[in-house]
């Protein structure tokens, strides 16, 4: 019989066992970053026509954790939109965020569906985080994104997670690179990386000491330091609390 508790243990003990494989004598290479021109110095707050768009425009997803589905939420968005953006501009304004909103309900669904049930490496887990969440992230990603991409932060290679990037233009980069290669009669050997649980697994101190050095934060103003916010944001919204729903 598969229980939640066996689901919960499973998918905790696999991140676990891949980070307890990684050598701890491993020393991340940074690379020092010049001043970026500008500093990003903190969270602003966005107005009620921000707030209005970005809900707008969001897909109506719902979990368990919402209070009411979203759906509803939209048809009577102009009656409590006012609470919903005291809700957000507090929480950019004291990188605080509520305790509602630290959690996810984890569906483990079957990655195939000829795959055996019974084996729980056959399944992904699928958060499915609260709505305001999302509108919070979203409101995050809003401020930080022009940041970096006016600073050339970004890695020019990147295009996961990226406005008008996508797995085909990171295709097209690959095929064009093979295309060039074969012209100028060179032989090309393709290496392709498939990283079980990469997200899971990243490590949240290399990943701040990155932010650190090399996306060169300014460290010398502590109490409007960017860095300290992303902190927060990464810490309190990365270690939700995982509910785990059967779907079988």
């Amino acid at each position: 019989m598969i229980s939640l508790q066996k689901f919960c243990n499973f998918f905790i003990s696999k991140v676990t066992q891949i980070r307890a494989q990684i050598s701890s004598n491993l020393t991340p290479n940074y690379q020092y970053a010049n001043l970026c021109p500008s500093a990003f110095s903190n969270f602003q707050t966005i107005s009620h026509s921000e707030l209005l768009s970005i809900i707008s425009n969001m897909n109506p997803t719902t979990c368990s954790f919402d209070a009411i589905p979203t759906k509803l939420l939209k048809d009577v968005l102009p009656s409590v939109l006012p609470s919903l953006l005291s809700i957000i501009n507090s929480s950019l304004q004291m990188s605080s965020v509520p305790l509602c909103l630290k959690q996810a309900v984890v569906h483990p669904l079957l990655k195939k569906d000829n795959l055996d049930p019974s084996d729980f490496n056959n399944y992904r887990p699928i958060s499915k985080l609260p709505f305001l969440h999302k509108v919070l992230e979203k409101c995050v990603l809003n401020q930080i994104s022009p940041y970096l991409i006016s600073n050339n932060i970004l890695d020019p290679f990147q295009s996961g997670f990226r406005a008008k990037h996508s797995t085909e233009s990171a295709l097209l980069r690959v095929v064009n690179d093979l295309l060039l290669s074969a012209d100028s009669g060179n032989c090309t050997i393709l290496l392709l990386l498939d990283l079980s649980a990469a997200f899971d697994t990243v490590d949240h101190r290399i990943l701040l000491k990155r932010l650190d050095i090399e996306v060169d934060f300014p460290l010398h103003f502590l109490h409007l330091n960017l860095l300290l916010k992303l902190i927060f944001f990464l810490r309190h919204m990365c270690n939700l609390i995982l509910i785990i729903k059967l779907i079988l």
